[in-house]
């Protein structure tokens, strides 16, 4: 009974000491990273290039925390054999991102990783992250976000875009991704600078916190850790900005619902296109301009956004079939707010507006107002063609993000109106044929009438004289003559004027991009996106949880975020599938070691003890 209680006592002793060593060792080796990456390729590694470019961030100033959106042991799955990019029925390959993250935790002191459960998570995720219903985050997700000067901008990458497969090879780019994306993140936060002194709605200029119609949209760029700044360009030009630096502060400049022309002064006093387009030319600088269809012609910045961006914004208002608004989309009885059509052409890049939006099996509501359309420049909307259009763009594409509701829009363009539904073209008739005659018949008979009878008059005097006609009688004639001519030309003029076409739905948002390549190897993306109303961007559409309007904006300000790509960092390929496995002899090392010496060690101990205790006995 003594030795036995001994023995119960000394077993349970060294189980609770084993459970207590595993949980102070896993404790150690999660704080430490005491991992031994056991694949050739060395998978879980940070590069010499990736250590020089970020040794060189403050970390007093940046506060970067790497969230992952799993439990733990959801991430330790080092299964990777046999997958394929898209797979995402399972969290294979996580555990390599989560290890490295740790690395890049104990490497540097500005960098931390934290754990977020994406179900009891989510009213967090969504009010930290600016997420709403078509951006949800799982387990395959990593955000990572940085807080400087009282600001968080961040970052939300999936699995697979630390993947690349390429036939039967896959590579593993963690490096690179996670090192472009701290890079990305650090360093002064972005500026959005909203353009004012043409009647915007956005407040008085000298006023930061009164930004009328735009708050909301004011409050969405806040939101992503932009800086604010009201600007109006007559008076002063953008801020100096590090524009020749590698990793110069991004921006956008927001241009909401002018009223009138920018100023462009002969003597060149005062050229707030030039600024416009200087700052526009930097690295890293995006457009967003929003246009109301009231708006009247800008010669000069319409001939800025069509020649260097390829939109140009139609003199079109927009209305729906409201005898159907079920099928055309139509919110309200007068047909001019609706919702919108997506885009489903992915090659457009107007589709990186929406390409998260359309992986949902049922697709939320774009709201768009009283809208005006918009036409793109056709040079530049061929999506298999890169056109050289500004120094140092190497490619330019723009297209649409969305469409007008198809047989449902009617708009006044050069000189005419064209319908596109059977229903509107009567009423647009009855609306507007006997007012633009009553108009244009006065006008017809000005300039053709005297010049119809003369010529009838020459042309058959001799034939009406053969007939014994009196100049009075010859006179008639030509009356007539003239009269039905002016009615022809009148009637040829409505014609033209008021058609019926065939419907072809026009875009009225769209998005232009421009890839920038420089000596150094770096590769920098600009964009503007058009909009052909400002009701997009108001309060009503951002703050309703059933449209998809501030999923769409929100993409748009992670686009204009700075996009550093390092150029540098190799990526890591794995050879084959098998290559994830140790190798034989690795393997039976670690089997002896585990198998053999432990046990024997184990063996040869309790041998000793009973040895000795018989001795003592």
């Amino acid at each position: 009974m003594k030795h036995g209680l001994i023995s119960v006592a000394i077993t349970a002793g060294v189980l609770a000491g084993v459970i207590l060593a595993n949980i102070l060792f896993s404790f150690l080796a999660g704080k430490f990273l005491w991992v031994i990456d056991t694949t050739p390729s060395e998978l879980v590694t940070i590069s010499d290039y990736s250590e020089e470019l970020l040794s060189e961030i403050d970390a007093e100033t940046n506060d970067i925390t790497i969230y992952f959106l799993a439990d733990p042991d959801e991430l330790m799955n080092y299964e990777l054999t046999g997958h394929k990019k898209g797979e995402n029925n399972s969290t294979w390959g996580m555990s390599y991102i989560y290890n490295l993250a740790k690395l890049y935790e104990k490497e540097f002191p500005y960098i931390k990783v934290s754990l977020l459960d994406s179900s009891d998570d989510a009213d967090y995720i969504r009010e930290h992250f600016a997420m709403s219903i078509g951006t949800s985050l799982g387990p395959l997700h990593i955000v990572m976000e940085n807080r400087v000067n009282g600001l968080a901008t961040y970052r939300t990458m999936q699995r697979d875009e630390f993947f690349t497969f390429s036939g039967d090879a896959m590579y593993f780019r963690g490096d690179d991704k996670f090192t472009s994306t701290v890079l990305s993140l650090s360093g002064e936060n972005p500026v959005a600078y909203f353009i004012g002194g043409h009647g915007e709605d956005i407040g008085a200029l000298d006023d930061s916190e009164d930004f009328g119609k735009a708050k909301a949209l004011m409050e969405l760029f806040r939101d992503a850790g932009y800086v604010i700044e009201k600007i109006d360009l007559s008076t002063r030009d953008f801020p100096a900005d590090v524009d020749d630096a590698l990793y110069g502060r991004a921006g956008v400049a927001v241009i909401y619902g002018p009223r009138s022309d920018f100023k462009t002064d002969a003597d060149g006093s005062v050229n707030e296109i030039t600024r416009l387009r200087k700052y526009l030319n930097r690295k890293n600088h995006n457009l967003m301009v929003f246009m109301d269809p009231e708006t009247e012609a800008m010669p000069h910045l319409d001939e800025y956004l069509f020649d260097y961006w390829g939109i140009a914004f139609e003199d079109n208002i927009l209305t729906v079939d409201t005898k159907n608004p079920v099928e055309s989309g139509a919110v309200t009885d007068d047909g001019y707010n609706y919702y919108a059509r997506y885009e489903t052409d992915t090659k457009s890049p107007g589709s990186a507006l929406t390409s998260s939006l359309l992986t949902l099996e049922t697709l939320p509501r774009a709201f768009f107002g009283k809208s005006r359309t918009i036409y793109m420049n056709p040079k530049w909307s061929n999506n298999e063609e890169s056109t050289m259009v500004m120094e140092g763009v190497t490619s330019y594409k723009v297209g649409a993000a969305f469409l007008a509701p198809a047989k449902s829009a009617a708009h006044f363009n050069h000189g005419g109106y064209t319908v596109y539904d059977p229903t509107l073209y009567e009423e647009y008739t009855a609306k507007y044929y006997k007012t633009e005659y009553d108009r244009i018949y006065p006008e017809m008979r000005e300039t053709h009438y005297e010049r119809a009878y003369n010529d009838h008059y020459k042309n058959n005097l001799e034939a009406y004289q053969k007939d014994g006609l009196s100049d009075e009688e010859i006179a008639e004639k030509c009356r007539t003559y003239a009269e039905d001519y002016v009615k022809e030309q009148a009637d040829l003029h409505m014609a033209s004027y008021l058609k019926l076409a065939e419907a072809t739905p026009s875009g009225i948002m769209t998005l232009t991009h421009a890839a920038w390549m420089y000596q150094s190897g770096e590769t920098v993306s600009s964009y503007a996106m058009a909009c052909g109303t400002t009701d997009f961007a108001a309060e009503e559409a951002i703050d309703n949880a059933s449209f998809s309007n501030r999923d769409i904006l929100f993409t748009a300000i992670y686009l204009f975020g700075k996009n550093v790509l390092p150029y540098d960092i190799d990526i890591i390929k794995v050879q084959s599938t098998s290559s994830l496995n140790i190798s034989s002899s690795m393997a039976i090392v670690w089997t002896v070691i585990l198998a053999a010496v432990i046990p024997v060690g184990v063996i040869a101990a309790g041998v000793t003890v009973t040895v000795k205790r018989r001795r003592h006995n």
